[in-house]
């Protein structure tokens, strides 16, 4: 969505800074204007704004942009029961990418086959629909009295955020933690395992950071020598 800045847009942030619920962000770019992102209690700090010298505007959730303008923000109802939702894999070289939904007791989890990030089908972003059906799913197996849903930030999860807002759910893009990433982490391990009969899969958070990047490119040369019809080939950080 190209947006583009106007004095109601940033008085809006501007009142809603001094609210305390955004924060701005200092950035080292000489062609960036003014940068804000949640204070992590009403809106999450995983929410970002940012609005160039050139007056363009660059949002990772419109619809929070759009709330604060128009004042019709509110606060997540407490009284409504919460969903979470993440993603596991998306960064990984080899094998799809793994949903999953929790209600804090039960995990349910699905697969977007590793066929939507080869082409054709990743040029057409088709595994953002693909991830969006798998959510709607899911949830089918909850409770639809629930209506209050976090859902984690990334590109794959845009269409899934929208397609719930459309239905009526509450949903805030947040970072999700906990069971749903605990459990999700582990059963993305085991999918990659199974796949590929090695124990390949790592969990970038108990990883050095100065390690990551061997550690993927040796699985990223694994996968191209043993099984690179499960490479994520669609992204051009692959180089294949």
């Amino acid at each position: 969505m190209s947006l583009q800045s106007t004095p109601q847009m940033e008085e809006a942030l501007s009142d809603a800074q001094a609210k305390g619920l955004l924060t701005i962000r200092t950035e080292n770019n000489q062609y960036l204007k003014v940068s804000y992102k949640g204070t992590g209690t009403k809106i999450s700090d995983k929410w970002n704004v940012k609005i160039y010298t050139s007056g363009s505007v660059v949002c990772n959730d419109p619809a929070v942009l759009q709330s604060l303008i128009d004042g019709s923000f509110k606060e997540p109802d407490s009284k409504l029961r919460l969903l979470q939702i993440d993603d596991a894999g998306i960064g990984f070289p080899l094998c799809g990418v793994m949903i999953g939904v929790t209600n804090g007791e039960r995990v349910w989890t699905d697969t977007v086959d590793v066929s939507f990030f080869q082409s054709p089908k990743f040029e057409k972003r088709l595994y953002v629909e693909e991830f969006a059906k798998k959510g709607i799913h899911l949830l089918s197996k909850t409770s639809p009295k629930t209506h209050r849903i976090e859902i984690c930030s990334g590109f794959i999860n845009t269409g899934l955020r929208d397609v719930l807002r459309n239905k009526g759910y509450d949903v805030r893009v947040t970072e999700i933690k906990g069971l749903l990433q605990d459990r999700l982490e582990q059963l993305f391990k085991e999918y990659v395992e199974k796949e590929t009969g090695r124990d390949l899969a790592y969990d970038i958070k108990k990883i050095r950071k100065e390690e990551i990047g061997k550690i993927y490119y040796q699985i990223l040369n694994w996968g191209k020598e043993h099984a690179p019809h499960l490479l994520k080939s669609g992204w051009r950080s692959l180089n294949i």
